[in-house]
């Protein structure tokens, strides 16, 4: 089978299997809980975390699926990605301090408990259940923890993102050496040479060498012109001799 695809445009890939993808869902879900359930419906904040915390999945996977034509696009989106959970952190975080409560510290066991919790699972349905029995400060603190270790696993996934541009380029420098290794298998070269089929090995017309072009012939010097012979001066006219007087009177009418 051709390995072609393996080197560019590969169709292969799914975001769902990325493991912030999986973290980025379940801080979705339950943001899209606690937004509705804790803050007033009227509320502006119910609307900018939902949609920051949409934005936080949302562009992994059209990073994801853009990056098969565009690194650039990739790296953008999954940066973008990054920025919109930074701002739903600071929205939980804002939840506790103006409220009084308290956002755990590393040194709190209610916080090690969560961060261990949250480290090995990846499903968003527990988090689903889980938080309908517990209290806004305890469901913003968990948020917070899922947050924090998505966002350590997508400064990895850009740094491997970084690398991976370097070692093989984008896609019109991998189209082009995907396009020079086909060349290689089937015998084609620029001489002319081709595989058994013809030209490339498709049975194509092989292309006709272009003639040389004739080296144009020097033109001819023109001819220096001819001088012009002086005019020769006019002779001095001769003066007119006297008419004689006619024999005959003309008749008049």
């Amino acid at each position: 089978m051709d390995t072609l695809n393996d080197q560019f445009l590969p169709q292969g890939r799914t975001y769902r299997t990325l493991k912030c993808f999986q973290k980025a869902e379940c801080i979705y879900d339950v943001t899209y809980y606690f937004a509705h359930k804790y803050l007033r419906q009227n509320d502006r904040t119910v609307d900018q975390m939902v949609q920051a915390a949409r934005s936080g999945k949302q562009n992994l996977a059209e990073g994801n699926i853009d990056g098969v034509t565009s690194k650039e696009l990739e790296l953008k989106l999954t940066n973008v990605n990054r920025a919109s959970l930074h701002e739903l952190l600071l929205d939980y975080e804002d939840y506790l301090r103006v409220r009084g409560l308290a956002h755990w510290g590393p040194k709190d066991p209610r916080y090690l408990q969560t961060r261990d919790f949250c480290e090995k699972h990846l499903d968003s349905a527990i988090y689903r259940e889980k938080i309908l029995s517990r209290s806004d400060e305890a469901i913003a603190n968990i948020a917070i923890t899922l947050i924090h270790q998505c966002d350590t696993l997508i400064v990895g996934l850009i740094e491997w993102l970084k690398k991976d541009f370097i070692k093989k380029g984008g896609i019109k420098e991998q189209m082009y050496q995907a396009r020079k290794d086909w060349q290689r298998r089937n015998g084609y070269s620029s001489s002319g040479s081709g595989g058994s089929s013809g030209y490339g090995g498709y049975g194509e017309q092989k292309p006709t060498t272009p003639t040389t072009p004739t080296t144009p012939t020097s033109p001819t010097s023109p001819t220096s012109p001819t001088t012009p012979t002086s005019p020769t001066s006019p002779t001095t006219p001769t003066s007119p001799t006297s008419p004689t007087s006619p024999t005959k009177k003309c008749p008049t009418y």
